[in-house]
């Protein structure tokens, strides 16, 4: 192979731009040089000559390289490399001119999942109130499972009320599974409860509405995670509505 003088040239900003090595090493050859044909330049890279027609041929698809006739042979030479620059320059412009699109959607993107923590005494006025936000304008129902609803009104029994005067007021319907053998705290016309074996009963309360999803963790130091993100929601209420109608309607003497 023979050694170019461009010894201290990066080459590696041609990888940059889209040359593969044998690209580059052809394109500096040719600057080089004012026309050669495939046979020089294998001779000149030392690549063998399918090689140099295959990097040629993308080349000339590039418009990095030009190819004239003269007589039976064809020979090549190199772009001005002033012209590839404009050619390039041009590329930016038209990218920054879809910027703005083109970040929008990736902020959609990544809009599509999202994970909320909170911990602290607000953390069941916080579920709550954002279930009733969510539905009262969009509609929809609450779903809720391994509810421990006599726990919850103990940790904050005014946002229980609260909770549960709204979905009366704007009509927002749930049905709530909880543990077989225990009595459904809040009695209207909104909510509807089925029991579950105990077995079956998850000691972290899980609400699904609209695409959101809330799991309460009721440890030493109680947390609420919200994931929203449609795809997992829809998942997680079609989970509930298998567990629902193996479910048993809640007897009167629970």
């Amino acid at each position: 192979m023979v050694v170019l003088n461009h010894t201290t040239m990066d080459k590696g900003i041609f990888r940059r731009l889209g040359f593969t090595e044998h690209e580059t090493e052809i394109y500096l050859i040719l600057l080089r040089n004012r026309e050669l044909s495939a046979y020089e330049i294998a001779q000149k890279t030392g690549f063998y000559k399918q090689v140099c027609y295959d990097a040629l041929n993308r080349l000339l698809e590039k418009g990095y390289v030009n190819a004239v006739s003269v007589g039976k042979s064809r020979l090549f030479k190199a772009t001005n490399p002033e012209v590839i620059f404009e050619a390039l320059n041009d590329e930016v412009e038209q990218l920054k001119s879809v910027l703005p699109e083109l970040l929008k959607a990736h902020k959609q993107s990544e809009d599509n999942l999202s994970v909320e923590v909170y911990k602290g005494k607000n953390f069941v006025k916080i579920g709550f109130k954002d279930v009733v936000n969510e539905l009262k304008k969009t509609g929809g129902e609450n779903l809720c499972t391994s509810v421990d609803e006599a726990a919850f009104d103990i940790l904050d029994p005014i946002s229980i009320k609260k909770y549960v005067r709204d979905i009366g007021q704007y009509g927002i319907t749930e049905r709530v599974l909880i543990k077989k053998g225990v009595k459904g705290q809040f009695e209207n016309k909104t909510t509807k409860y089925r029991t579950i074996p105990e077995e079956y009963f998850n000691p972290n309360p899980t609400q699904i509405y609209g695409n959101n999803i809330q799991i309460f963790l009721l440890g030493a130091v109680p947390h609420l995670i919200i994931i929203r993100n449609k795809e997992l929601a829809d998942a997680y209420r079609k989970q509930f509505n298998m567990l629902w109608k193996s479910a048993t309607f809640l007897s009167k003497k629970e």
